[in-house]
């Protein structure tokens, strides 16, 4: 048996966490599930169909009650960039590279950070 070795520089964590990727500021969101994560990326499934290099703003929801805070969700807003798509039956594998975060409060919309190029 052939041992095959980790590629990635990153250690994954199993997290199902909800992602809310976005096409354009302002459109509809697109539900999902993260299935991994590491701190420059994840790993989560769409029903919807996106294109290699595509860049998308997605907000993860970080459940805070894990972590003893409020039952608010820590929303964690992301600039990404698919860097993997896999086609599975009725689906598709993302896996999403961040290039950039910030933190969101909960009176805070989803901002456009792509509109900023000092961030």
């Amino acid at each position: 048996m052939v041992a095959t070795r980790e590629r990635r520089k990153r250690t994954r964590i199993a997290l199902r966490w909800p992602v809310y990727l976005y096409r354009e500021q302002g459109g509809p969101s697109i539900e999902s599930l993260t299935e991994n994560l590491t701190s420059n990326g994840f790993y989560c499934v769409s029903k919807e169909l996106f294109q290699l290099g595509e860049q998308l703003e997605c907000v993860i929801a970080i459940p805070a009650g894990a972590f003893g805070y409020s039952a608010d969700p820590i929303r964690l807003q992301c600039r990404v960039k698919v860097m993997r798509i896999e086609n599975q039956i009725d689906r598709f594998g993302l896996g999403c590279a961040i290039e950039d975060y910030e933190l969101l409060t909960q009176s805070e919309p989803l901002r456009a950070m792509a509109a900023d190029p000092h961030r």
